[in-house]
């Protein structure tokens, strides 16, 4: 241990963070409990009491031995952190390696005037390297504006380190930043009014129709086997149909059962928008992306501009036709955890922001990036490579083989629905021309940009220094076709962009470009380091020789 870690003073978590967890621990063991000991109190009431006794003075016991066990203290150069019980764990995190320092609160928290820190680095495990729970709200807040400050500091004192840095991971954690001053400038800002919109447009109708039939089919497997919701629901249908005519009864359905779930459902969406993302807040602190957000669990959260890998529009279903979409942050190293783990390694940058806008919004994350013609091409635009019209009858044939697969289970469970599902074979069709024309990808300025989907549309933009895969792929249909894959991919869990359908030799063509040049805006990026940051290039096809650099 060096002398430095030795002498750094350690101090404790708040004492609250006893009741916190004590608070955790019951909601999630309360109702297993009491089920338990309502199954077994007939015969063993006794010994469920005691048991059940014994369980709660354990878990008391383990969480005050954890409470004492950790501790967390910031020496001259790193943040260290020591837990554990039994088997104990010792983390020390320089302070240039810290990737982002997150603070937030649960409604609970805001009563209380307390939070939590979490710090991640730029690796990508399950969870941040260290997570701080409870601190007072205010410690938390100057302890993250502390390490902000030292981690600029150190980043600012190491210009010239590295020379063997491997991918962009290693490059963020080690690349030269001025010190620059810490003075928050505001990027953006949504009221409520635009956070409904979000909510409104957003596609969480099945998931509240989902939990609905859901909870009913626990509540009748549970507590009254004899119902039979489906056929129940069949019946009294068929019965209402018989008496006033199918039409009649179809509407009398839509207005008592369906509409009533999609405005409940919309409902539902739009409060949880303005719930979640309530005086919502985007700033830039130095080189820091920093966002405030949630009405009863605040969330304040902070993403190094130098660490960010690609951006990600998307566009849903009901977006579209407003012109509205969601922009994501792909970052080196977002832990899997929480948000992250919920958008795929990605985070929220933006939860609305119109598509005229996002040309102008690049350069706030890539200063670098003049995109403004590029992102405003229409797609027929001979900047775009595209796939040929033949793509749609490959992609269409890959659907077919898929929903024939689906159909053989339906005639083997229940044949008489076979007929009801031919009505699909032509609408697959039809989506495969609808994604086959909304395939694109364009390089310009030192940017890939690469457009996919059908009825919602996906936009990624990725620096071309970022880039750390790059592959050329062909299944089956693919060779049959003469077409293949370009896949993207960039240090970022989520930050991966597939060009499907190009022609063979163009998917080569634009590896070999991106190779040819790669090298050159790594180079000109940072002197002296572009061997060691070279994308690995591959070509996974059989008949094809490896394309490298």
């Amino acid at each position: 241990m060096s002398s430095a870690a030795a002498n750094v003073t350690l101090r404790r978590l708040h004492p609250a963070s006893l009741l916190f967890h004590w608070f955790a621990l019951a909601r999630q063991l309360v109702f297993p409990l009491v089920l338990l000991a309502l199954q077994l109190r007939r015969d063993r009431t006794d010994w469920v009491i005691y048991a059940l006794a014994g369980v709660v003075v354990l878990l008391v016991i383990g969480s005050i031995a954890r409470y004492l066990s950790t501790r967390f203290g910031l020496s001259e150069d790193a943040l260290h952190y020591r837990s554990g019980v039994l088997s104990r764990q010792s983390r020390v995190i320089p302070f240039g390696r810290i990737q982002s320092v997150n603070v937030q609160q649960s409604a609970l928290q805001r009563v209380l005037a307390m939070g939590e820190m979490r710090v991640e680095t730029a690796t990508t495990g399950s969870s941040a390297e260290v997570t701080l729970r409870v601190l007072r709200w205010r410690d938390a807040q100057m302890l993250r504006e502390q390490l902000v400050r030292e981690r600029r500091s150190a980043l600012a004192s190491s210009a010239p380190i590295v020379a063997e840095a491997v991918g962009a991971t290693a490059r963020a954690a080690s690349a030269p930043v001025e010190e620059v001053e810490a003075t928050p400038s505001m990027i953006a800002s949504l009221d409520v009014e635009q956070l409904m919109v979000a909510g409104g447009t957003s596609n969480n109708v099945g998931v509240l129709l989902a939990l609905l039939f859901s909870g009913c089919e626990r509540i009748r497997s549970s507590f009254f086997d004899d119902l039979d919701l489906a056929n129940g629901i069949v019946g009294s249908v068929g019965s209402v149909s018989s008496a006033i005519g199918g039409v009649s009864a179809l509407a009398l359905f839509l207005l008592l059962l369906v509409v009533p779930l999609l405005v409940a459902s919309w409902l539902v969406s739009v409060g949880g928008s303005v719930v979640r993302y309530y005086g919502f807040t985007l700033e830039r602190v130095g080189r820091d992306l920093r966002r405030r957000h949630g009405l009863f669990s605040r969330v304040e959260a902070s993403v190094p501009v130098q660490r960010a890998q690609a951006l990600r529009f998307h566009q849903s279903v009901l977006r579209r036709p407003f012109d509205l979409g969601e922009l994501h942050l792909v970052s080196a190293g977002a832990s899997r955890g929480g948000e992250a783990a919920a958008s795929g390694g990605r985070q929220v940058l933006l939860p609305i922001l119109k598509r005229a806008s996002l040309a102008a919004f690049v350069p706030e994350v890539f200063p670098a990036a003049s995109l403004e013609r590029v992102l405003t091409a229409p797609m027929r635009d001979g900047l775009w490579r595209r796939p040929r019209p033949i793509a749609a009858a490959r992609i269409a044939l890959d659907s077919t083989i898929s929903w024939g697969m689906v159909m053989a289970l339906v005639m083997w469970w229940r044949p008489e629905w076979a007929l009801r599902m031919l009505w699909l074979l032509p609408l697959l069709w039809v989506l495969a021309v609808v994604r086959r024309r909304a395939r694109g990808l364009l390089m310009a300025n030192g940017y890939v940009v690469v457009r996919a989907g059908g009825v919602a549309r996906t936009t990624m933009i990725l620096p071309e220094a970022k880039l750390q895969l790059v592959e050329v792929r062909q299944g089956p249909l693919q060779r049959l076709f003469g077409m293949a894959s370009l896949r993207l991919t960039t240090a970022g869990t989520g930050g991966d962009a597939d060009m499907v359908d190009l022609p063979l030799a163009e998917a080569r063509s634009v590896q070999e470009d991106l190779v040819s040049r790669l090298p050159n805006v790594v180079r000109h990026a940072r002197a002296g380091t572009a061997a060691a940051t070279r994308p690995i290039v591959r070509s996974l096809m059989p008949e094809s020789v490896p394309h490298g650099v």
